[in-house]
Parts: structure tokens; sequence; C-alpha cells
């Protein structure tokens, strides 16, 4: 592995709030005018903390993008500037969006109680020499965003990355389209996907670790019901906390009727037929964080997902109501707004096999999260867009509020032109979404015994 420099430019110091963004040539003096964070606490809206030019898309683009608008390849250089570069390609072969009001709730793609922990911890968290996030206290991390005011691009990807999916459990059903470069669906999977947290957990018990998994950060456990050439077969990922150290993976193999540990290396290759993406590829950046070095890039408004985009959720959705509606279609219609804010974060794998030369990760500091990334190839070629869009699932979070969540996502590869697109329901089967369930634990669910014990026989 190469050696791993942490060492970066620091835009947060060289930007000031103010004029961040006049020095970035975003817009004409204007920036940040309060920290975000404070105002969350004081109970305000974080409308305070920009000027009014960059929480109207109208008003950026001084009259030529208003909310209503549809972006089609007849119209995508009013976009381009504030648009990441893979959506700019989707857009130019036929991808269309519908463009929205700005929304400014950080509830609105974080779940209210990891919200309150974050704020309730904020100043805690810690990262040592080689870039390892604690608490300040020399244990593991206690749960919510551990900085929720990045001052490097390390401690960005630290936030998103501790927990993507921001539940102590989540269990998740989800079906792949798989569509060739002429919009033809080649195949299609369905799948059941369950992610534990093992440390950081603030709702079900035990909290907030569980004591003899205290070494690790979560596990992953990946089962395939359709078609029948895959069903029954079950990926388990057993993800360290030492973030410098690949997982575990162990594998159900329904002809075998056995479990077997598989090398976690091969992590730039399809997941299956006619796959787009890679493991690497899952939750945007799926690699433990400090097997990449990260830089800042720069930061500006840009385009970002809409929490509109409730997927399967909209109950008798049509195509134009640009929801990600669940239907194989190449590009699924999607509604976009003007985010105030978006860090770039520059990533550069240092794993054997890796066959990407750099991916940028779009983080919203607001949300705290990231919805797309851009990836280009070793030659330096843009290659592929991932885009995981998150929306209110109307389900209960078990913490007094509703649950939001992964409602779509599109893996693209720009150069061959074909697509990945998964949807996510509420129900399958006898299969419902959950999360934060004391039903799904680590000894029930995501052991090699565990696995044996539900496998298809």
């Amino acid at each position: 592995m190469k050696e791993r420099n942490y060492k970066e430019l620091n835009y947060f110091d060289y930007w000031t709030r103010r004029d961040f963004l006049k020095k970035a040539g975003a817009f004409m003096g204007a920036g940040l005018l309060q920290p975000v964070l404070s105002l969350i606490d004081a109970g305000k809206t974080v409308e305070a903390a920009y000027p009014e030019e960059v929480l109207s898309i109208e008003k950026y683009t001084k009259g030529k993008v208003k909310p209503g608008i549809i972006i089609t390849i007849e119209n995508v250089e009013l976009i381009k500037d504030i648009a990441s570069e893979g959506l700019v390609v989707e857009l130019q072969r036929g991808a269309q969006i519908k463009i929205a009001e700005t929304t400014t709730r950080p509830e609105a793609k974080q779940p209210k109680f990891w919200l309150d922990a974050t704020l309730r911890h904020n100043g805690q968290a810690v990262l040592d020499k080689s870039g390892q996030l604690w608490h300040k206290s020399g244990g593991p991390w206690i749960g919510g965003a551990p900085f929720p005011e990045p001052k490097s691009a390390l401690e960005a990807i630290w936030s998103y990355k501790f927990s993507p999916r921001r539940y102590d459990n989540v269990r998740v059903i989800s079906t792949t389209s798989h569509i060739d470069t002429n919009g033809v669906l080649v195949r299609k999977d369905e799948a059941i996907f369950m992610q534990i947290q093992t440390v950081g957990r603030l709702v079900v018990d035990p909290k907030p670790v569980v004591s003899q998994y205290k070494d690790e950060l979560h596990r992953v456990l990946l089962s395939l019901h359709k078609p029948f050439d895959s069903y029954g077969l079950a990926v388990l990922t057993t993800v360290h906390y030492d973030a410098s150290r690949l997982p575990d993976t162990d594998l159900y193999i329904p002809t075998l009727r056995r479990t077997r540990r598989v090398p976690s290396s091969q992590r730039f290759e399809p997941t299956g037929p006619y796959a787009v993406h890679y493991a690497s590829d899952f939750d945007i950046q799926n690699d433990p964080v400090l097997t990449w070095s990260w830089n800042l890039a720069g930061r500006k408004p840009m385009l970002g997902p809409s929490p509109s985009n409730v997927g399967t959720r909209a109950k008798g959705a049509k195509r134009e109501d640009f929801v990600f509606p669940p239907f194989p279609d190449k590009f699924p219609r999607t509604t976009w707004e003007l985010r105030p804010e978006m860090l770039l974060l520059d990533g550069v794998p240092h794993l054997p096999g890796a066959n990407y030369s750099k991916k940028r990760v779009y983080f919203d500091p607001i949300y705290l999260i990231t919805e797309q990334a851009d990836i280009w190839d070793m030659g330096g070629k843009l290659w592929k867009y991932l885009l995981f869009i998150w929306g209110d699932t109307g389900v209960s979070d078990n913490a007094g509020g509703t649950a939001p969540d992964l409602t779509g996502i599109v893996f693209a590869d720009l150069q061959r032109d074909f697509h990945s697109n998964v949807d996510f329901y509420n129900r399958i089967g006898d299969y419902t979404f959950l999360v934060n369930s004391p039903e799904l634990n680590t000894e029930d669910w995501a052991t090699p015994s565990a696995m044996l014990r539900r496998a298809r026989k």
C-alpha cells in the first residue's frame, strides 16, 4: 500500500466564512455569514448562514433558471457551471431533471435523533496522527456526525462514513435494473440489504457500543433473492473500526451449503452480471476511509437532489412526477435544487487492484452526507457517475420521527453508457423496511452461523 499523505491545502483556513465564495469565483463577495451548526443548536433556520443569492436558483442564475423548469439536452448549458460533470453527461445523453426551490431543513435528509446527537457531542471527536477517528476519551466515536463543521477533507469524509445510513441498524429491500446503451433491460436483481452498527449506537440497546464487537464499525449482510441463478447467495462483510484495514468477507454459497471466507481485496470488479458498480462504489465511498487520501478541491453552490425524490414511496407515481419512480428507465426522472454550499472532496485510492485515478465526492455540509460522485479512470478520463438519492420513507425511525433513507440509486458507466438503477421498497413479500429495530441484531443475522441457519436449503 502506498504511503498516505494527509497534509493538504486547508481551504477552510484559506477562505474566511465571509469571503470564501469570492475567492472561489463563485459569485461576487458572498459567503457563509454564520456557522450553520450554531444556528441549528439555537433552534433557528440555516438561511441566516447564507446570503440570499445562494438560497434562490433564480437569483443565482440571474433569472435563467427558475423552479419548475425541466432541464434536458436542449438547455443543459444553463446549469453546466453548477452541476457535477457526470450529471452533465447524463443530461446530454437524454436524462431529464426538474428544478425545485432550495430546501434548508437539515432533518430533511438526516434523522432528528442523529442531528441531536451531532449537536450534543460536538467538539468531542479527535483524529490521531494516522487519521483514525476516536472519541476524546480514547474510545470509539459515540454517535452523531463527528465533525459537523469539518476543517479538512478527511474530517468531512469521516462525518459521512462513520455511519453512512445513520441508524443503529437498517434493513432495506431493493431491486436493481441493469440497462444497456440502447435502453434495454438486460437483467433485474432483487436483494435484501442489512447494516448493523456496532459502535456509536444511539437508539437500540446496547449503546453506544456492543462490547463484544467494539473493534468493528458495522456489519453488512447482502442476501440475493432474484433472479434464480443467484437466489440464496449471501455476502457478509465485517467492517473494522481501524479504517486502514480491509473488511472481512464471508460468502454463503447455496450449491455448497457452506460459508467461505474470501478476500476483500477484489473491490474494483463488477459485483455481478451486467453490474456497473464495484464493491468500492456502495454508499458512494465503500472502502475504509484511510485506504484513500483526501483533499478539498473547492467549495461552491451546486445542484443536489431534492428530498422530494421519494421513489417507490410516491404512490401512483408517473414518469412525469420526477420523483425517481420505479420504472426500468435508463435515466430515472428526478427533482433537483440549488444547494447553498457543496464541498468538493477529491480522493485517490491506495489499494491493490484499484483502477480509479480519482473520485470526486460532493459533500453537502447542511445534510452532512454525500449523494453524488464522479470517478476517473487511470488515464484521467471521466468514467463513472454515482447518484445516491435520499428522501423521507414515511416509516418510523423508532426514535420519535420518520426515517429519511435512500430512495434511489444510479450507477452510470459513462464510457460504456450502461446503467444499474436501484429502487427501494417499504415491503416486498414478507420483508419490510426497518430501522433501529431490536429485531436486527448481529447474532441472529450477521454471522456465518446465522447465514447458515437462514439460508436457502
